[in-house]
Protein backbone atom coordinates (compact mmCIF):
# COMPACT_ATOMS: atom_id res chain seq x y z
CA UNK A 1 0.00 0.00 0.00
CA UNK A 2 1.47 3.41 -1.29
CA UNK A 3 1.64 5.17 1.93
CA UNK A 4 2.79 9.19 2.77
CA UNK A 5 6.36 9.11 4.28
CA UNK A 6 8.90 11.52 6.44
CA UNK A 7 11.26 13.13 4.48
CA UNK A 8 13.57 10.63 3.50
CA UNK A 9 16.69 13.17 3.49
CA UNK A 10 15.55 15.55 0.77
CA UNK A 11 14.33 18.33 2.65
CA UNK A 12 10.72 19.28 3.02
CA UNK A 13 11.06 22.46 1.85
CA UNK A 14 12.33 23.05 -1.15
CA UNK A 15 12.92 27.14 -0.48
CA UNK A 16 12.28 29.75 -2.75
CA UNK A 17 11.36 28.11 -5.70
CA UNK A 18 11.11 24.45 -7.29
CA UNK A 19 14.49 22.30 -7.92
CA UNK A 20 14.53 18.60 -8.81
CA UNK A 21 16.34 16.55 -6.13
CA UNK A 22 17.97 14.83 -8.53
CA UNK A 23 19.18 15.24 -11.82
CA UNK A 24 18.50 12.99 -14.70
CA UNK A 25 21.02 10.83 -14.31
CA UNK A 26 20.26 10.23 -10.50
CA UNK A 27 23.15 12.28 -9.09
CA UNK A 28 22.41 14.47 -6.43
CA UNK A 29 21.41 18.42 -7.24
CA UNK A 30 23.26 20.18 -4.60
CA UNK A 31 26.00 22.87 -5.21
CA UNK A 32 27.74 23.19 -1.68
CA UNK A 33 28.78 26.89 -0.98
CA UNK A 34 31.78 27.58 1.82
CA UNK A 35 32.80 24.14 2.66
CA UNK A 36 36.40 24.17 3.89
CA UNK A 37 39.17 22.12 2.32
CA UNK A 38 40.27 19.07 4.81
CA UNK A 39 43.61 17.30 3.35
CA UNK A 40 41.33 13.96 3.60
CA UNK A 41 39.35 15.55 0.75
CA UNK A 42 42.25 14.96 -1.79
CA UNK A 43 42.17 10.69 -1.89
CA UNK A 44 37.81 11.39 -2.49
CA UNK A 45 38.88 14.07 -5.22
CA UNK A 46 41.22 11.44 -6.59
CA UNK A 47 38.83 8.98 -6.50
CA UNK A 48 36.14 10.81 -8.03
CA UNK A 49 37.87 12.83 -10.52
CA UNK A 50 37.91 11.43 -14.41
CA UNK A 51 41.09 9.61 -15.33
CA UNK A 52 42.30 12.30 -17.98
CA UNK A 53 42.85 14.58 -14.74
CA UNK A 54 44.28 11.84 -12.46
CA UNK A 55 47.17 11.12 -15.19
CA UNK A 56 47.90 14.54 -15.58
CA UNK A 57 47.85 15.33 -12.04
CA UNK A 58 49.97 12.67 -11.39
CA UNK A 59 52.40 13.70 -14.24
CA UNK A 60 52.33 17.27 -12.82
CA UNK A 61 53.30 16.43 -9.68
CA UNK A 62 55.94 13.74 -10.35
CA UNK A 63 57.25 16.67 -12.80
CA UNK A 64 57.20 19.64 -9.78
CA UNK A 65 58.91 16.81 -7.35
CA UNK A 66 61.54 16.46 -9.63
CA UNK A 67 62.20 20.25 -10.53
CA UNK A 68 62.25 21.02 -7.09
CA UNK A 69 64.67 18.24 -5.66
CA UNK A 70 66.97 18.92 -8.99
CA UNK A 71 66.77 23.09 -7.48
CA UNK A 72 68.55 21.75 -4.31
CA UNK A 73 70.59 19.25 -6.04
CA UNK A 74 71.83 22.80 -7.93
CA UNK A 75 71.91 24.85 -4.90
CA UNK A 76 74.56 22.24 -3.43
CA UNK A 77 76.18 21.99 -6.31
CA UNK A 78 76.06 19.58 -9.11
CA UNK A 79 79.73 18.91 -9.02
CA UNK A 80 78.67 16.84 -6.28
CA UNK A 81 77.26 14.64 -8.73
CA UNK A 82 79.78 11.95 -10.70
CA UNK A 83 79.19 12.08 -14.41
CA UNK A 84 77.56 15.31 -14.61
CA UNK A 85 78.29 18.41 -17.60
CA UNK A 86 79.17 21.85 -16.14
CA UNK A 87 79.32 23.61 -19.61
CA UNK A 88 76.01 25.49 -19.18
CA UNK A 89 73.48 26.39 -16.54
CA UNK A 90 70.85 24.51 -19.23
CA UNK A 91 73.09 21.54 -19.26
CA UNK A 92 73.56 21.13 -14.91
CA UNK A 93 69.88 21.75 -14.50
CA UNK A 94 69.37 19.41 -17.27
CA UNK A 95 71.74 16.55 -15.52
CA UNK A 96 70.24 17.49 -12.36
CA UNK A 97 66.56 16.37 -13.35
CA UNK A 98 68.02 13.76 -14.84
CA UNK A 99 69.73 12.22 -11.71
CA UNK A 100 66.17 13.56 -9.38
CA UNK A 101 64.45 11.27 -11.64
CA UNK A 102 66.51 8.30 -11.24
CA UNK A 103 66.67 8.43 -7.75
CA UNK A 104 63.00 9.43 -7.35
CA UNK A 105 62.14 5.93 -9.24
CA UNK A 106 65.39 3.81 -7.87
CA UNK A 107 66.68 3.35 -11.06
CA UNK A 108 69.69 4.51 -10.77
CA UNK A 109 71.48 3.92 -14.42
CA UNK A 110 74.91 4.57 -13.21
CA UNK A 111 75.90 7.43 -15.33
CA UNK A 112 74.96 9.71 -12.76
CA UNK A 113 75.73 9.03 -9.11
CA UNK A 114 76.28 11.04 -5.75
CA UNK A 115 80.05 11.97 -5.03
CA UNK A 116 79.36 13.61 -1.75
CA UNK A 117 78.19 13.66 1.86
CA UNK A 118 75.32 16.01 1.13
CA UNK A 119 74.09 14.88 -2.45
CA UNK A 120 73.89 11.27 -0.71
CA UNK A 121 71.65 12.41 2.04
CA UNK A 122 69.71 14.28 -0.36
CA UNK A 123 69.24 11.68 -2.82
CA UNK A 124 68.47 8.88 0.34
CA UNK A 125 65.45 11.58 1.68
CA UNK A 126 64.37 11.95 -2.55
CA UNK A 127 64.58 8.08 -2.76
CA UNK A 128 62.10 7.47 0.42
CA UNK A 129 59.68 10.46 -0.70
CA UNK A 130 59.96 8.50 -3.90
CA UNK A 131 58.72 5.20 -2.29
CA UNK A 132 55.74 6.91 -0.49
CA UNK A 133 55.02 9.01 -3.90
CA UNK A 134 54.31 5.88 -6.14
CA UNK A 135 53.01 3.63 -3.16
CA UNK A 136 50.48 6.23 -3.16
CA UNK A 137 49.66 6.80 -6.60
CA UNK A 138 49.19 2.57 -6.81
CA UNK A 139 46.80 2.43 -4.35
CA UNK A 140 44.99 5.76 -6.01
CA UNK A 141 45.32 3.52 -8.94
CA UNK A 142 43.90 0.36 -7.68
CA UNK A 143 41.18 2.01 -5.54
CA UNK A 144 40.12 3.62 -8.99
CA UNK A 145 40.20 0.27 -10.45
CA UNK A 146 38.58 -1.97 -7.89
CA UNK A 147 35.87 0.67 -7.28
CA UNK A 148 32.62 -0.53 -8.60
CA UNK A 149 31.18 1.55 -11.07
CA UNK A 150 27.63 0.32 -12.04
CA UNK A 151 26.26 0.54 -15.39
CA UNK A 152 22.90 0.43 -14.50
CA UNK A 153 20.82 1.86 -17.42
CA UNK A 154 17.12 3.20 -17.16
CA UNK A 155 14.30 4.62 -19.80
CA UNK A 156 14.51 8.33 -20.30
CA UNK A 157 10.93 8.52 -19.60
CA UNK A 158 8.62 6.77 -17.34
CA UNK A 159 5.19 5.70 -18.81
CA UNK A 160 1.76 4.85 -17.95
CA UNK A 161 0.24 1.69 -19.68
CA UNK A 162 -2.54 -0.19 -19.97
CA UNK A 163 -1.85 -2.62 -16.30
CA UNK A 164 -4.21 -5.52 -15.68
CA UNK A 165 -7.99 -5.67 -13.81
CA UNK A 166 -8.28 -2.85 -16.31
CA UNK A 167 -6.43 0.00 -14.50
CA UNK A 168 -3.09 1.25 -15.29
CA UNK A 169 0.49 1.55 -14.22
CA UNK A 170 3.89 3.84 -13.69
CA UNK A 171 6.52 1.95 -15.33
CA UNK A 172 9.56 2.41 -16.27
CA UNK A 173 12.39 0.01 -17.26
CA UNK A 174 15.84 -0.41 -16.41
CA UNK A 175 18.68 -3.42 -18.16
CA UNK A 176 22.61 -3.65 -16.99
CA UNK A 177 24.87 -3.05 -19.81
CA UNK A 178 27.23 -5.28 -18.66
CA UNK A 179 27.36 -9.23 -19.07
CA UNK A 180 28.30 -9.64 -15.17
CA UNK A 181 25.78 -11.26 -12.76
CA UNK A 182 24.14 -8.70 -10.58
CA UNK A 183 22.43 -10.19 -7.85
CA UNK A 184 19.83 -9.56 -4.77
CA UNK A 185 18.58 -6.03 -6.63
CA UNK A 186 16.20 -3.82 -4.02
CA UNK A 187 14.29 -1.43 -5.89
CA UNK A 188 12.76 1.67 -3.90
CA UNK A 189 10.53 4.37 -6.04
CA UNK A 190 9.96 7.75 -3.86
CA UNK A 191 7.34 10.17 -5.04
CA UNK A 192 7.68 13.67 -4.25
CA UNK A 193 4.87 16.68 -4.68
CA UNK A 194 5.04 20.05 -3.91
CA UNK A 195 1.89 21.99 -2.44
CA UNK A 196 1.31 25.32 -0.28
CA UNK A 197 1.00 25.36 3.33
CA UNK A 198 1.03 27.99 5.20
CA UNK A 199 1.51 30.22 2.29
CA UNK A 200 4.77 28.07 2.10
CA UNK A 201 5.92 25.63 -0.47
CA UNK A 202 6.15 21.83 1.20
CA UNK A 203 7.14 18.49 -0.02
CA UNK A 204 5.12 15.77 0.56
CA UNK A 205 6.59 12.26 0.31
CA UNK A 206 5.30 9.18 -0.81
CA UNK A 207 6.53 5.62 -1.06
CA UNK A 208 5.13 4.13 -4.12
CA UNK A 209 3.59 0.33 -3.89
CA UNK A 210 5.60 -1.99 -6.55
CA UNK A 211 4.11 -4.74 -7.98
CA UNK A 212 7.76 -6.21 -7.75
CA UNK A 213 10.47 -4.55 -5.15
CA UNK A 214 13.54 -7.41 -5.11
CA UNK A 215 14.39 -9.46 -7.77
CA UNK A 216 17.31 -12.40 -7.44
CA UNK A 217 19.10 -11.78 -10.36
CA UNK A 218 19.01 -9.25 -13.59
CA UNK A 219 19.95 -11.25 -16.61
CA UNK A 220 17.69 -9.00 -18.65
CA UNK A 221 15.90 -6.21 -18.15
CA UNK A 222 13.11 -5.10 -15.28
CA UNK A 223 10.35 -3.31 -15.90
CA UNK A 224 9.36 -1.73 -12.29
CA UNK A 225 5.54 -1.53 -11.95
CA UNK A 226 3.47 0.99 -9.55
CA UNK A 227 -0.05 -0.49 -9.80
CA UNK A 228 -2.97 2.69 -9.67
CA UNK A 229 -5.11 1.47 -7.67
CA UNK A 230 -6.99 3.48 -5.66
CA UNK A 231 -4.88 3.86 -2.64
CA UNK A 232 -2.28 5.30 -5.41
CA UNK A 233 -0.90 9.00 -4.92
CA UNK A 234 -1.09 9.45 -8.84
CA UNK A 235 -4.75 8.28 -8.60
CA UNK A 236 -6.38 11.89 -8.92
CA UNK A 237 -3.80 13.82 -10.37
CA UNK A 238 -4.20 14.67 -13.62
CA UNK A 239 -0.88 15.09 -16.23
CA UNK A 240 -1.31 19.12 -15.97
CA UNK A 241 -1.47 18.89 -11.64
CA UNK A 242 1.58 16.49 -11.72
CA UNK A 243 3.26 19.68 -13.55
CA UNK A 244 1.63 21.93 -10.89
CA UNK A 245 2.44 20.11 -8.04
CA UNK A 246 6.07 19.63 -9.82
CA UNK A 247 6.17 15.54 -9.36
CA UNK A 248 9.26 13.84 -9.39
CA UNK A 249 9.76 10.07 -9.20
CA UNK A 250 12.89 9.41 -7.55
CA UNK A 251 14.47 5.81 -8.00
CA UNK A 252 17.17 3.99 -5.94
CA UNK A 253 18.24 0.52 -6.53
CA UNK A 254 20.76 -1.17 -4.19
CA UNK A 255 22.01 -4.38 -5.37
CA UNK A 256 25.29 -6.94 -5.37
CA UNK A 257 27.57 -7.35 -8.45
CA UNK A 258 28.65 -10.55 -7.94
CA UNK A 259 31.83 -10.11 -10.58
CA UNK A 260 33.43 -7.91 -8.01
CA UNK A 261 31.75 -9.01 -4.72
CA UNK A 262 30.05 -5.68 -3.70
CA UNK A 263 27.27 -4.10 -3.22
CA UNK A 264 26.38 -0.73 -5.40
CA UNK A 265 23.70 1.51 -5.89
CA UNK A 266 22.00 2.95 -8.87
CA UNK A 267 19.54 5.90 -8.81
CA UNK A 268 17.28 7.73 -11.62
CA UNK A 269 14.54 10.87 -10.94
CA UNK A 270 11.75 11.51 -13.43
CA UNK A 271 10.36 14.77 -13.13
CA UNK A 272 6.76 15.46 -14.42
CA UNK A 273 7.40 16.10 -17.83
CA UNK A 274 9.55 12.86 -18.14
CA UNK A 275 6.20 10.84 -17.86
CA UNK A 276 4.32 9.51 -20.94
CA UNK A 277 0.84 8.65 -21.03
CA UNK A 278 -0.91 5.66 -22.53
CA UNK A 279 2.13 4.37 -23.77
CA UNK A 280 3.85 0.59 -23.38
CA UNK A 281 7.43 -0.50 -23.45
CA UNK A 282 8.40 -2.39 -26.62
CA UNK A 283 10.07 -6.04 -25.58
CA UNK A 284 13.48 -5.70 -25.22
CA UNK A 285 14.93 -9.80 -25.83
CA UNK A 286 13.43 -13.02 -27.94
CA UNK A 287 14.83 -16.23 -28.24
CA UNK A 288 17.75 -16.27 -30.67
CA UNK A 289 18.73 -18.80 -33.53
CA UNK A 290 21.23 -20.63 -31.15
CA UNK A 291 18.82 -21.37 -28.51
CA UNK A 292 20.03 -18.14 -26.59
CA UNK A 293 18.36 -15.14 -25.61
CA UNK A 294 19.18 -12.00 -27.71
CA UNK A 295 18.87 -8.95 -25.02
CA UNK A 296 18.62 -5.31 -27.77
CA UNK A 297 19.74 -2.83 -25.39
CA UNK A 298 19.40 -0.49 -27.72
CA UNK A 299 15.22 -0.66 -26.95
CA UNK A 300 15.42 -0.03 -23.47
CA UNK A 301 13.37 3.32 -23.73
CA UNK A 302 11.33 2.27 -27.01
CA UNK A 303 7.76 2.23 -26.39
CA UNK A 304 4.38 2.47 -28.74
CA UNK A 305 0.59 3.16 -28.14
CA UNK A 306 -1.56 1.54 -25.91
CA UNK A 307 -4.73 2.26 -25.03
CA UNK A 308 -5.61 2.91 -21.37
CA UNK A 309 -7.85 1.70 -19.17
CA UNK A 310 -10.68 4.61 -17.59
CA UNK A 311 -8.10 7.29 -17.37
CA UNK A 312 -10.35 10.11 -18.42
CA UNK A 313 -8.78 12.25 -15.83
CA UNK A 314 -5.25 11.67 -17.15
CA UNK A 315 -6.04 13.12 -20.23
CA UNK A 316 -6.43 16.58 -18.91
CA UNK A 317 -3.88 18.60 -20.64
CA UNK A 318 -2.84 22.32 -19.85
CA UNK A 319 -5.17 24.54 -21.66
Amino acid sequence: MSQQINDPGFGSGPGRGHVRILKRDGAFNVRRKGARFHPSDVYHIALNTTWTWFIVNAMLIYVLVNVAFALLYLGVGVDAIGGTRTESLGERFADAIFFSAQTLTTVGYGTLSPSSNVVSIIAGFEALFGLILFGVFTGLSFGRFSRIKPRISFSDQAIIAPYRNKTNALMFRLVNERAGAIMNSNMSVILTLEFMEDNRLKRKFYNLDLEINHIKTLALSWTVVHPISADSPLVKLSTHELKRVNAEIIVVMEAFDDTVGQNFYARKSYSAQDIVLGRKFIPMFHPDKDKTVMLNLNLLGTHEEAELFSADYLDQQES
